[in-house]
């Protein structure tokens, strides 16, 4: 028996996958943090240690106390700001050490622990996304595996350091691979329980929890008790930390960025989309493709037809993703490199760009289809390899240095986009001037 899953381990697609964007993702040999990655290798090792979320006993973290990514509570414990999906995703990583060890090893290598367990789930996703388009739509499976696991922020982003969007990415893959593969009742309840632990790591992923009990509604699923029953177990731990640390059980620790302005509807909206310095199609070229694949459900094939309703409802629930966060105040994601807000959404919609590419048959075009995947990559590949000049284009575009752009116009600028910085200073680390 053991002999046999090795075998099939050793043969199957997924696993060779996993272990090569593994490789990849940590190639280019660094982390690239930012301050809301800094806390979750820190609270990983608390909780190993103590089981909890406080970090007050790390010095190395005194100085982002009661800032955008910790605060110190009444009793005087510190913890993470943010949703704690991202510490338990670090678990895992750092208990082999924290088991053994009482303080934190330095910032460099704490945030290299992050990295690796981003990078963990970024690939674990991928390796699930592959196996679920070579069951869905099997000619687009890999375009579409590459696009999702290269082509986009979940490469230049997610899986550089622990952000909450590699961790929720993964959550959210497995829910949708686990219901439409489902067949039982148990099956159905670990689908709920990776979509309640998506948000978990971000709230907004509600979204796609209950895209998913529609579309079981919507086929009359009984299937839909043990997924809502299996979603509700993160969920209400989630609204119980939120009410214990931060007074508020559903907006947490984003008190107070709830209550700013938001931009206008058609700056963030078009931002998101299209601005050369932040737009999703601008990134991800490949996502052009997304019509073939809302086409090819107009008019489904047997092996698409039972899961049309949690596609589209899912795509619908993307493009809510989309509004929610063209609205918020800060809609381009703060210091990143490309719509990192928009990570969530990858999975159905690389998985429409997937269903799309099976139908197509002529050559030519599946060489177009290629190219635009291969120009993803290269593009996701500058946000890493050109990362010399990241800092100075994010001060030169940040509200600081604009007080009188405090929604961020300046990224629809066709001159000196972040694209264009990064392809900069990767010439000059090859040796250009």
């Amino acid at each position: 028996m053991t002999a046999r899953l090795w075998s099939a381990a050793v043969r199957s697609p997924a696993v060779w996958a996993f272990w090569v964007l593994l490789a990849v993702y940590h190639a280019d040999g660094r982390p690239h943090p930012e301050i809301d990655c800094v806390p979750a290798p820190y609270a990983a090792w608390a909780v190993v240690r103590t089981g909890s979320l406080d970090v007050s006993g790390y010095p190395d973290l005194d100085r982002y106390h009661n800032t955008s990514c910790l605060k110190t509570l009444p009793d005087g414990r510190v913890v993470p700001l943010r949703t704690p999906g991202s510490v338990f995703a670090a678990v895992p990583v750092v208990a082999p050490f924290a088991l053994f060890r009482e303080q934190p090893f330095s910032p460099p290598t704490m945030h290299a622990l992050g990295k690796a367990a981003a990078a963990v789930h970024v690939a674990l996703a991928a390796a699930l996304f592959l196996s679920l388009c070579r069951r869905l739509a099997p000619g687009g499976a890999w375009p579409a595996a590459v696009l999702f696991a290269l082509g986009t922020c979940l490469y230049s982003v997610a899986a550089q350091a622990l952000w909450v969007h590699g961790p929720a990415t993964f959550w959210l893959t497995a829910a949708l691979y686990l219901t439409v593969r489902s067949g039982s009742w148990r099956t159905a309840f670990l689908a709920g329980v990776c979509l309640g632990m998506a948000v978990l790591c971000r709230p907004p992923t509600a979204v796609f929890a209950v895209a998913t009990g529609l579309a079981l509604l919507v086929r009359r699923d009984r299937r839909v008790i043990p997924t809502t029953l299996g979603g509700l177990i993160p969920v209400a731990y989630l609204l119980w930390l939120n009410w214990a640390h931060f007074g508020s059980p559903l907006v947490g620790g984003y008190g107070t960025e709830v209550n700013i302005a938001p931009p206008p509807l058609w700056l963030g909206l078009g931002g998101s989309l299209v601005a050369p310095s932040r737009g999703l199609f601008v990134y991800s070229p490949a996502l052009l493709l997304l019509p073939l694949g809302l086409l090819a459900l107009r008019f489904p094939t047997d092996a698409h037809r039972p899961h049309r309703p949690l596609l589209l409802l899912w795509f619908v629930a993307a493009a809510a993703t989309v509004g929610l966060y063209s609205r918020w105040y800060d809609w381009r994601g703060g210091w990143c490199y490309g719509p990192r807000f928009l990570c969530e959404t990858l999975p159905v919609l690389c998985l429409l760009v997937a269903v799309g590419v099976d139908r197509v048959r002529s050559r030519v075009i599946r060489i177009g289809v290629w190219a635009l995947v291969v120009l993803s990559v290269f593009i996701h590949a500058l946000g890493i390899y050109g990362g010399s000049e990241y800092e100075a284009w994010q001060r030169r575009h940040d509200p600081a240095a604009r007080p009188d752009d405090p929604y961020g116009e300046c990224l629809f600028e066709m001159h000196d986009t972040q694209i264009e910085a990064h392809a900069r200073g990767l010439w000059k680390k090859l040796g250009g001037r």
